[in-house]
């Protein structure tokens, strides 16, 4: 990497942070102010809320990195574009590709620390949260997203966890068991369960209903010990909110919610949409080239700069109305949510190959 390609990304890097912060710090009142109303609940205070937010930021700054790299980028290379300096360097040579290189270089390198975050930085933070939260509140509401009761399988045995608490305590354990042809033979039902750590579960307040011809019998016991359903990692997988599970833990809950004949869809639509994000980074990052390269006296810096980032606003709502309509409606998840990425990629990159309009 020359001068001008340091240049160019120190440029880019010096108009993204003040973006993100400002941005973060918006977007993080707004969760402040929502993580407000449970005060008082339980024994969750305002410091707590303070302290959910804050180890919720990671996710957020993932969120809003796509619209950030396009607005800082026009900030960053509009001063360049501002003194000409973009001018200068095609005037000495420098193809639009040429231009285009260290800024990819950077774009890359993001959606690299994207994916390492994903992985690592926002499941743990996340799972601290809703820790908190649990702790706090003494109930779960992070287990199963507020959206449903989460259901499993294995062999003739079913279980729906309403909700899980921390320390890998479930609560509201059903469990259904069925003979070979596919009727109910017994219920389990359970207040809570704990996950014992050699693949046992220690149930709590029990309910026993074994069914057969004749009418059910029902047996109550304080504690029992059952096989446990679901390992330790599914368990600790079941504390997140989806959308904060990591590419590999989302690969595998759609494995095994495929392997048991259940509903991975929305599961699904959150895998393509981290997948998504990281071509959006890259093409974003481009989109700011086309918009600034240019005699500045045709068309100001500033306003290409407002183009831009109505252009980049715009494109956030298409990507987050494509991952609503294909939850609502069933749509394929790849094709509907990678469609504006793979559209907005393609644009960027024809352009830098467009030397006429330079």
């Amino acid at each position: 990497m020359n001068i001008i390609d340091r240049y160019l990304v120190r440029n880019f890097v010096l108009g993204i942070i003040p973006v993100l912060l400002l941005l973060l710090v918006l977007f993080s009142l707004l969760a402040l102010a929502n993580e407000l109303e449970d005060v008082g609940q339980g024994s969750f205070r305002q410091i707590d809320a303070l302290v959910v937010v804050v180890l919720t930021a990671p996710k957020r700054i993932i969120e809003l990195l796509p619209v950030t790299i396009l607005l800082g980028g026009l900030m960053g290379l509009g001063a360049m574009a501002n003194h000409q300096e973009l001018i200068a360097a095609r005037v000495a040579g420098m193809s639009k590709r040429r231009l285009a290189r260290p800024v990819v270089m950077l774009a890359v390198f993001l959606a690299l620390l994207v994916v390492l975050s994903q992985s690592f930085l926002v499941p743990f933070a996340e799972r601290q949260a809703a820790e908190i939260r649990a702790r706090a509140l003494e109930q779960a509401d992070f287990g199963v997203d507020g959206r449903a009761q989460f259901w499993a399988r294995s062999g003739d045995q079913f279980v729906q966890i309403s909700d899980v608490v921390f320390n890998q305590e479930l609560s509201g354990v059903e469990i259904y068991r069925t003979d070979s042809k596919g009727r109910l033979t017994e219920i389990v039902r359970a207040h809570h369960a704990r996950t014992l750590g050699d693949r046992r579960w220690e149930l709590e307040d029990v309910r026993v209903t074994k069914l057969g011809e004749g009418p059910g019998a029902e047996q109550f016991l304080a504690t029992l010990e059952w096989p446990a359903l679901l390992t330790e990692e599914q368990t600790e997988v079941l504390m997140l909110p989806v959308e904060a599970l990591s590419p590999r833990d989302l690969s595998r809950t759609i494995s095994y919610l495929s392997a048991n004949q259940l509903d991975t869809h929305y599961h699904r639509v959150v895998f393509w949409q981290q997948i998504s994000a990281l071509l959006t980074l890259v093409g974003m990052a481009l989109l700011s080239l086309p918009l600034l390269i240019g005699s500045t006296r045709e068309v100001p810096a500033s306003q290409r700069i407002i183009i831009g980032g109505v252009i980049g606003i715009s494109f956030y709502l298409v990507q987050q109305l494509t991952g609503h309509l294909a939850t609502l409606f069933q749509l394929n998840p790849a094709a509907t949510i990678l469609a504006p990425a793979i559209v907005l990629l393609t644009v960027t990159v024809l352009a830098q190959y467009w030397e006429r309009t330079g």
